[in-house]
């Protein structure tokens, strides 16, 4: 789906015990969030047993995700956890001013695709140019390599929260946490009992996928996939069968070394991830110019546009209270599980 990006913010975090102020790590984090800087580091202070501070001004940027990926991929050499890479204090000031020409370079280049991306596309497929074949072949050589580690990804991430049980998670690896039933809005709700006031808030934009053609998939790679499968069965399984019972959540469960090399195993995927990830936007971005009014190249990829109109939930519980309270659903209780991503426990 292709719409406005609501701009965050790519911060630097350093890690300093709480009784030497001047205690250089000789490690950065750059992170990023769509919100409050300072609430992210809260959320990220759980299980961190050192005091994390701000090491610079945060970068505010349409992107902030491929100014992270951007930075995880040329710094890769230096990376020693998921998100945080080997520097001392001296060189942060290089390193966000790196960042902050990124995010430049990044907003021009996203907003040249945008240019392309915004308008509806004409149903016609044209044959690739040599150029377009090499630019696919890149990618398939990226694919082979990213679809394979998103399996392990989500292999060790659910045998993570499947170890968790009925606990409140696992110290410094995963935080378990149960999220009771609420209402929500709902604009198909709205749309059927009153059409004509969700007339009224619909608003048009332009809606579309970039599909990638001929590129190895999941069923390629059978065995990660398998064990894929089977781990993300059994963590589905762990939470309903705590949501069956009305389990409340008790505890920690211990951490041992096995729960750290699945651990390590997931830190190890996503740094992988965001590399191939950053570099697949790159050709991305070249194609869907080169595509122009086009809905495909032949044998390369996809990227069909269409206008979609859809209701804005926001004006119409804002110009419609009373019937907007008649436009609900109930969302049943949940257990939400994150792993961490930073390995915290040295």
């Amino acid at each position: 789906m292709m719409t406005a990006t609501r701009p965050g913010y790519v911060y630097f975090l350093v890690m300093r015990k709480s009784h030497e102020s001047d205690h250089d790590s000789g490690l950065v984090k750059i992170g990023i969030t769509r919100g409050d800087v300072l609430h992210r580091i809260a959320s990220l202070q759980t299980g961190n047993p050192h005091e994390l501070v701000c090491a610079a001004e945060p970068i505010e940027t349409s992107w902030p995700r491929d100014v992270e990926l951007y930075m995880h991929r040329t710094h890769a050499a230096e990376m020693r956890q998921t998100e945080w890479l080997q520097c001392a204090r001296d060189g942060i000031a290089a390193l966000v001013a790196e960042a902050r020409e990124a995010a430049r370079h990044i907003e021009e280049r996203k907003s040249r695709e945008h240019s392309y991306a915004s308008q509806p596309s004409n149903g016609q497929v044209r044959r690739a140019t040599i150029e377009e074949f090499k630019l696919h072949s890149q990618a398939r050589k990226l694919k082979k390599e990213l679809v394979p580690t998103q399996l392990r990804l989500e292999t060790a991430e659910s045998r993570l929260k499947a170890a968790t049980g009925t606990t409140f998670g696992i110290p410094g690896i995963v935080r378990a946490k149960h999220v009771p039933a609420t209402f929500r809005f709902s604009a198909r709700l709205a749309e059927t009992k009153f059409p004509e006031l969700a007339s009224q808030c619909r608003e048009d934009t332009i809606a579309g996928r970039f599909h990638w053609r001929k590129v190895p998939r999941p069923s390629h790679f059978a065995t990660d996939n398998h064990a894929a499968k089977n781990e993300r069965l059994a963590a589905a399984t762990s939470v309903t069968s705590v949501l069956q019972r009305n389990v409340t959540l008790n505890g920690w469960t211990p951490r041992n070394t096995e729960l750290e090399r699945w651990h390590d195993d997931f830190l190890q995927a996503t740094r992988i991830i965001h590399r191939l990830e950053a570099e697949l936007a790159d050709l991305q971005t070249n194609l869907i110019i080169r595509l122009g009014e086009y809905d495909a190249l032949d044998g390369v990829c996809s990227f069909k546009r269409y206008i979609a109109s859809t209701i804005d939930g926001s004006a119409f519980c804002s110009r419609f209270h009373e019937e907007s309270k008649q436009c609900v659903r109930l969302i049943p209780p949940r257990l939400r599980k994150r792993v961490y991503p930073t390995r915290s426990y040295f």
